[in-house]
């Protein structure tokens, strides 16, 4: 019985005799060991998030060009249609000039704010043809300077 107790003792003495945990200096590194791989991924992600942006708004710009030219050759309203970018703000309308449109049917774009539109702001579409007189480029250029081209023939075709 003695021996179970003195066995006993020791257990109940001994128990922080091992040590469990994470030193100060192994902590300290694991810190400094996030941060600089925070510190390396962060300007890489917000390269691939503002170049995204820049081809989410050039593949916008396109599909709204097509849009205004698919109404012209589908006569729609028996008119011509257009389009007018201005600024981040693109509005499919009907007429043959922005500033005699039927303003009931204008259909408005808003893109994102860190993109601006330059280059060709108006784009008329003849009926049945879906042709243009205004053959051109839009610039979409994001705010920290990378942009993108949309190109227009005369033909209506619309090009990245």
């Amino acid at each position: 019985m003695q021996s179970f107790l003195q066995k006993k003792s020791v257990l109940v003495s001994k128990p922080f005799s091992k040590k469990n945990g994470f030193t100060l200096l192994e902590l300290l590194l694991s810190v400094a060991l996030i941060s600089l791989l925070a510190g390396i991924a962060a300007p890489m992600y917000l390269s691939l998030q503002s170049e995204n942006e820049v081809a989410i708004a050039a593949t916008t710009v396109a599909d709204i060009l097509r849009r205004g030219q698919i109404h012209a050759q589908a006569v729609d309203g028996d008119s011509d249609w257009g389009v007018e970018m201005v600024s981040s703000t693109i509005t499919v309308f009907k007429g043959n000039n922005f500033a005699s449109r039927d303003q009931n049917l204008d259909e408005n774009y808003k893109l994102s704010a860190t993109v601006k539109l330059s280059g060709l702001n108006e784009v008329i579409f003849n009926k049945f043809s879906g042709w243009t007189a205004a053959s051109g480029t839009v610039m979409i250029i994001h705010q920290d300077g990378r942009q993108k081209n949309v190109s227009i023939n005369e033909l209506g075709i619309v090009g990245l």
